[in-house]
């Protein structure tokens, strides 16, 4: 058990009256400045509030600088070093009706080198707390350090007027260290400071002994003098056990960046190899060139009010003051005005400890991010932020389920943000494991260097959220497309230029624990050379041709009102799924012209030569389903993409009926739809369909009418027979394959458009 203070606080009097401090002050004290301006932090938070412009010395303000300051828990005083009367002084309260002053009295201490200012301090106290009633027998001295001339400890007592004598330890002036601050372990008393590189060394009050190095700490970018050292008590929750547990934390402030770290030090043992402790990042505290600081070691650490926003992902994730959590003081000035925080409205917590934390994780004021689409892995979600006024924003993605927000997972980095809302895109890993996972976001006004997923930030909030990670699986590839190309002369071979629609194109389905749960079929439109007006969708079906079967979803298994489809990223308000039909036809466009526009000078969409200017046409479909289906049905791959007659537009004389959308024209060998009109495979035409035989849409020599290509292609220009662009092309046809397969790499290129299909 960790000591306790027994010293009662001073009650205040009615006239003026020199007293302790406050019984074991849980705020550090930090002297700034060379005329000892004292401020008060709290290390839970990092708000730091002035407890004195200046010191007083006999009653008189003192524009002296004061340095080496301690605090001495067993007569709550502070002590520290007079650097213009090179004087040891005793720092009190004087409280006078209703102001209070901060007064030093000089001590007198001999034995000391003379002329010699010491910037480095802190007092020991040794002994047993004795019990309520007891006398109190323990001791306190005040200890100092000059580097070249060494740590000297000055033992103190109650009378002011008492002479004192500084003893040296021997071999001390030889310490090569640099040391800008050290404290004392409450348990051990052994002293610990950290050098500018993050060198942690013990030192011992064994005569000749030398500053042990205990590790190095990563401190990340921070450099120069750490010129604020304190130790303090932290409850810790172990999940383990189900306990509360004390330990003992060391805390250092660099000067420059203002950075408090943090380094657990309850156990140090003797043996220094293969011990390895960390530090990180606490909370961010004042800059300043000089620096020192005081605190009563054995107060606690803790959250005392609902000053501070909290995070609230569950454990193991770090949402709580004793791991370390994210925390914003969220109305820093105290006054309600300008504050900074996502959504609607902040508000505190007192978590302490994750033991703190109740079932429900949710916090009521967080309502500032909505995410707006799914997370599947290799994938592009979005997320919208809105935020209270112009801020910055940091965010991350558990991706691995692993518990911990790590900086590789960090999905915004210090992202500025608008007032209101703000939609953000977020890039899914492909490695994003499947199923239930958090994020954390953070929101400042952007003055702090960087920000971890942890810690304590002045101003802003911090926002937890549950989300869903879906696996996927792209067809060919998550940044891969295949070409599709189409002759719509059919059933008629036309012209053989294949260029009357060609695009890229590329599906997806996601996946969660439970099955495939949606598609997603994007594309971009490369060429139109069609005289006719034709229609581009996608039937969710696959043929498998080993075992010849065949996966279908169906139209009612679509959640259809959820369905969208979205060209040069606009959504086109059309119903997606086709109406009227028994399986899931997905229609991207009934008439691709409307959505493609001609160069000037142009006949038709990037086919002719010296008309590839125009900019790509780029289309996506998402598909939810009402119910997850089982992969091994799910069909997937290519799937079924086909063109089809535009309603009410002319599209050769093998349409007598006036039934437009029976016109179909798919890729060779693949069933037609339902709406397909059966009647055209009578037409005396090219087409040597054979439904009996599963043969469809090729020519009698098996040239096909749709070719799907899985690699980058440059299409042939207008009224070019593709066999003059690409001479292995009737091969490959006619061989069904066999012969030839990359075909496409034999190209004309001057038959061909030059702004193709791979840039």
């Amino acid at each position: 058990m960790i000591k306790k203070c027994l010293i009662s606080a001073a009650l205040v009097p009615l006239l003026a009256n020199a007293a302790p401090f406050e019984n074991c002050p849980s705020q550090a004290f930090l002297m700034q400045d060379s005329n000892a301006k004292m401020y008060g932090i709290d290390l839970a938070s990092g708000r730091t509030n002035l407890i004195a412009g200046t010191l007083r010395l006999n009653g008189v303000e003192d524009n002296a600088s004061v340095n080496a300051v301690g605090f001495n828990f067993k007569d709550q005083y502070l002590y520290g070093f007079r650097k213009e009367s090179r004087q040891v002084v005793r720092i009190e309260q004087t409280i006078d009706g209703d102001s209070v002053h901060y007064d030093s009295t000089e001590l007198n201490v001999s034995g000391l080198p003379e002329n010699v200012h010491f910037f480095v301090g802190d007092v020991k106290v040794s002994g047993d707390t004795p019990a309520e009633g007891e006398l109190d027998t323990r001791t306190s001295s005040y200890f100092i350090y000059n580097r070249g001339k060494g740590l000297f400890e000055v033992p103190l007592t109650d009378d002011l007027n008492a002479p004192l004598v500084a003893i040296k330890q021997s071999g001390s002036e030889s310490w090569s260290t640099t040391i800008y601050d050290f404290a004392f372990h409450p348990i051990t008393n052994k002293l610990y400071a950290m050098e500018s590189d993050g060198d942690l060394f013990e030192i011992s009050l064994e005569p000749n002994s030398t500053p042990e190095l205990v590790t190095r700490l990563d401190i990340g970018s921070d450099s120069g003098a750490f010129g604020a050292a304190y130790f303090g008590v932290q409850d810790v929750y172990d999940e383990e056990t189900g306990e509360t547990k004390e330990s003992i934390i060391f805390y250092v402030s660099n000067n420059a960046s203002g950075n408090v770290f943090k380094v657990d030090l309850t156990n140090v043992p003797d043996d220094k190899s293969g011990y390895n402790p960390t530090t990180e990042i606490f909370t961010l505290g004042p800059k300043s060139g000089q620096n020192d600081g005081a605190r009563c070691a054995i107060a606690k650490v803790e959250v005392t009010d609902e000053s501070m926003d909290f995070g609230d992902a569950p454990l193991p994730y770090r949402s709580a003051l004793d791991n370390n959590g994210a925390r914003h003081v969220f109305d820093p000035n105290q006054d309600n005005e300008n504050l900074i925080y996502l959504g609607n409205s902040v508000d505190g917590e007192n978590i302490n400890t994750s033991s703190d934390m109740t079932i429900d994780y949710s916090d009521s004021s967080d309502d500032g991010v909505i995410l707006a689409t799914d997370f599947a892995a290799g994938l592009t979600a979005q997320v919208i932020v809105t935020a209270s006024q112009a801020s910055t924003l940091y965010a991350w993605f558990d991706w691995n389920q692993d518990g911990n927000f790590s900086e590789d997972e960090k999905a915004i980095d210090k992202m500025s943000l608008s007032q209101g809302a703000n939609s953000i895109l977020i890039d899914v890993p492909e490695s994003a494991a499947n199923g239930n996972s958090w994020a954390r976001f953070r929101v400042t006004d952007g003055q702090e260097v960087t920000l971890t997923a942890y810690g304590a930030v002045q101003g802003g909030e911090v926002e937890d959220y549950e989300f869903e990670t879906f696996g996927s699986e792209s067809y060919p590839g998550q940044n891969d497309w295949v070409t599709l190309a189409y002759e719509d002369r059919w059933p008629y071979l036309g012209d053989s230029d294949f260029n009357d629609l060609v695009l890229h194109y590329r599906t997806t389905k996601y996946f969660s624990s439970e099955g495939v749960t949606s598609y997603r079929i994007e594309g971009e439109i490369l060429g139109v050379g069609a005289s006719f007006h034709n229609g581009f969708a996608v039937r969710l079906f696959e043929k498998n041709n080993d075992s010849g079967l065949t996966h279908i979803i169906n139209a009612d298994q679509v959640d259809t009102q959820n369905a969208t489809v979205l060209i040069n990223g606009k959504t086109i308000n059309q119903a997606v799924i086709e109406p009227n039909r028994e399986q899931a036809i997905a229609v991207i466009a009934s008439d691709i012209w409307d959505h493609v526009n001609i160069q000037n000078g142009c006949q038709y969409f990037r086919t002719e030569v010296n008309c590839d200017v125009n900019k790509k046409v780029t289309f996506s479909v998402n598909l939810p389903l009402v119910n997850a289906i089982s992969p091994e049905t799910a069909p997937g791959s290519l799937l079924d993409p086909f063109i089809f007659a535009s309603e009410g537009h002319y599209h050769g004389d093998v349409i007598t009926d006036g039934n437009y959308r029976g016109l179909e024209i798919h890729l060779k060998n693949q069933s037609p739809t339902e709406a397909f009109n059966l009647s055209l495979l009578d037409a005396d035409a090219d087409d040597a369909s054979a439904p009996l035989e599963s043969l469809y849409f090729q020519t009698e020599n098996g040239i096909p009418f749709a070719l799907a290509i899985g690699a980058p292609w440059r299409h042939p220009h207008e009224k070019v027979d593709i066999n003059r662009a690409y001479s292995n092309f009737a091969d490959f046809a006619t061989s069904n394959g066999s012969t030839s397969p990359r075909w496409y790499n034999q190209v004309n290129t001057n038959m061909t458009i030059q702004v193709g299909a791979g840039q």
